[in-house]
């Protein structure tokens, strides 16, 4: 299992609260055996914006989806390599809803079928009422083909 520093999640749950009633994302990258240079970045969700845009191809608002802004997410990769760093953990909530990977958060996460970060982990944070109900980490199963809930 990938350490993580508990800092980080916990800063993962306070992004949760804050962005409350939208869904919130972001990334934790780092040394894959050690948690002691864990960092996090909070990331846009655009959702809201590609929704306005073009609600038929994107016909879900942030309260139930989101979508990294693809500028942050270059330079966050960027940044990654740079440190020689590994991403960690991507993470997002969601909004009165539990702590489970929906469909379309696998889809995301695939590439022609196979996980685009198969290192990495998941996290969803289930918030209802600007509280954290819990929250759940689930990592890619190369056997099964699919991502499967992890212990915390």
């Amino acid at each position: 299992m990938i350490p993580l520093a508990q800092s980080k999640l916990d800063e993962a749950q306070q992004h949760a609260l804050q962005e409350y009633p939208f869904e919130c994302c972001g990334i934790i990258i780092g040394c894959p055996d050690s948690d002691q240079e864990d960092i996090l970045f909070r990331c846009t969700n655009i959702q809201n914006k590609l929704h306005e845009m073009d609600p038929e191809k994107f016909v879900r608002d942030a309260r139930t989806a989101f979508y990294i802004d693809p500028k942050e997410l270059l330079g966050i990769l960027k940044e990654t390599e740079s440190r020689k760093l590994a991403i960690k953990l991507f993470y997002h909530s969601h909004p009165e809803h539990d702590a489970y990977f929906s469909e379309e958060d696998a889809r995301m996460a695939l590439f022609d079928n196979e996980p685009t970060y198969p290192e990495a982990r998941y996290l969803v944070i289930s918030v209802y009422n600007r509280k954290i109900k819990e929250q759940a980490f689930f990592e890619w199963n190369p056997e099964s083909g699919t991502f499967e809930k992890q212990p915390g």
